[in-house]
């Protein structure tokens, strides 16, 4: 094979290579708007390829089942809230660590509201949920525990603390698949209120 027929062949492996990978985030995308709209169990898969505008055929050369493209449009997208998150703390390191995590995943969920109402909703099953729980605790987990090991908080057991406050974050974004007020940052200051100074000393008897 002489030099232009392998760069030529090679060109080809390139436009071919690249036209998969569009046509699989084509297909990603179409799934994330058909499972948000209908539901899992609605959903099906030629309302996905109908919407990703490619023959089925296509599809069972990405993917398994409907099940496969669920699970693979959650695993990405999560993976991409935990890499947003590591790069705005990387990029903000100088400012507090709590806050600035709980404003920045509201902010990326607020935006991406019809990834987590797909996590989310009835719709998913327990592991699913859990699967976008642990998301969300995995970056408050490891901030609690370094916290602990600074002597920083004591008296909490730092995995429990960050579930805790992930039921928190998570009550925050079920409120969003029915309202669109308060937004994220609104949001995420009622939390951090709540967490730095808790609720009202009259709940429990306390006088003024």
């Amino acid at each position: 094979m002489n030099d232009d027929s392998q760069t030529t062949e090679q060109d080809g492996q390139r436009r071919n290579t690249r036209r998969r990978t569009r046509t699989r985030a084509e297909l990603l995308l179409a799934a994330r708007k058909v499972f948000a709209e209908r539901g899992y169990h609605e959903a099906n898969i030629a309302e996905i390829t109908q919407a990703a505008d490619v023959g089925v055929g296509t599809f069972y050369l990405h993917f398994r089942d409907k099940d496969e493209v669920f699970n693979t449009l959650l695993d990405e997208g999560f993976q991409d809230m935990r890499d947003h998150v590591a790069a705005i703390v990387t990029q903000q390191a100088a400012k507090p660590i709590l806050p600035l995590l709980v404003t920045t995943i509201f902010r990326y969920a607020y935006e991406q509201r019809d990834l987590f109402l797909i996590a989310l909703t009835g719709q998913a099953t327990r592991t699913r949920t859990f699967r976008a729980q642990a998301a969300l605790a995995g970056a408050l987990t490891q901030l609690f525990e370094n916290a602990s090991r600074d002597k920083l908080l004591t008296g909490y057991h730092a995995p429990v603390l960050a579930r805790f406050v992930t039921g928190m974050i998570t009550q925050g974004i079920y409120w969003w698949f029915e309202h669109d007020e308060p937004g994220p940052d609104a949001m995420a200051e009622q939390v951090l209120r709540l967490l730095q100074h808790g609720l009202p000393g009259q709940l429990f008897g306390h006088e003024r």
